[in-house]
């Protein structure tokens, strides 16, 4: 009877699949963790709030931010997130400014770059690197355009613009042509545009063409005279240099 009365003092064994609980100093239990785990525990949150409470201060617009919102370049400078990306914007925009530097360094495309300008601005900045340092560049022939064609869209002397389609002639920048010299198309075109020139002239002096030979003719005095076209070329010449 005695044996009976000291195991019914006993706490009950644990059921299967479940650890003892441990006892700390104030005496709360603490279910299925050892010492060693709260103090594993009391160290990773001490470390977290560490890490949360880093900071740098941005050398362009200094506030302060989360170190894994910035960026460290080679000359130690802090930047921040939307800093960087001013910075690359800008550089796209202005062949002077590139690439972005810091205490005339290069700031180095680095993984952190990376994943702060995303994949469409790192893109951009690999093409524009290209332009940069592309000694025969070709733009789109197209005014309206102007974009730099890249030098895998060139094919037999000819670029195929990616943003409008226009293709170009790489020998003489001019509109794609047909075979022929490049001189020959240039020579072809500025005849055109002078022609233009002319056409426009007329049209606001109010000249006629000749019903025979096509010439351009003024009235004076009442009657008719061939224009002379030495002061046509002069004009167009001059309408030229001065940029129209």
């Amino acid at each position: 009877m005695q044996i009976l009365a000291l195991t019914s003092n006993l706490d009950p064994a644990p059921s299967p699949g479940k650890r003892a609980g441990k006892t700390t100093s104030t005496g709360r239990k603490v279910e299925g963790k050892s010492n060693v785990d709260l103090l594993n525990e009391s160290s990773n949150d001490d470390a977290a709030e560490t890490s949360e409470e880093e900071t740098k201060t941005c050398t362009s617009c200094s506030e302060e931010y989360p170190l894994s919102d910035t960026i460290q370049t080679e000359c130690a400078h802090n930047y921040c997130r939307e800093c960087i990306l001013r910075f690359f914007e800008s550089s796209l925009k202005h062949e002077a400014l590139f690439p972005p530097r810091c205490c005339r360094l290069p700031i180095r495309v680095s993984t952190a770059v990376e994943d702060m300008l995303g994949i469409e601005m790192i893109k951009r900045y690999q093409e524009r690197k290209i332009e940069v340092n592309d000694l025969k560049r070709t733009y789109c022939s197209n005014r309206t355009c102007s974009h730099y064609i890249l030098p895998q869209n060139i094919r037999h002397g000819v670029g195929l613009c990616g943003f409008c389609t226009v293709r170009t002639c790489t020998g003489c920048k001019k509109q794609a042509h047909r075979g022929g010299d490049c001189n020959e198309h240039t020579a072809f075109n500025d005849e055109k545009t002078n022609d233009d020139l002319l056409e426009k002239l007329a049209e606001k002096k109010k000249w006629k063409r000749c019903s025979n030979c096509s010439r351009i003719i003024e009235r004076i005095d009442g009657c008719l005279s061939i224009l002379n076209l030495m002061r046509i070329e002069e004009w167009i010449i001059q309408s030229t240099s001065m940029g129209g």
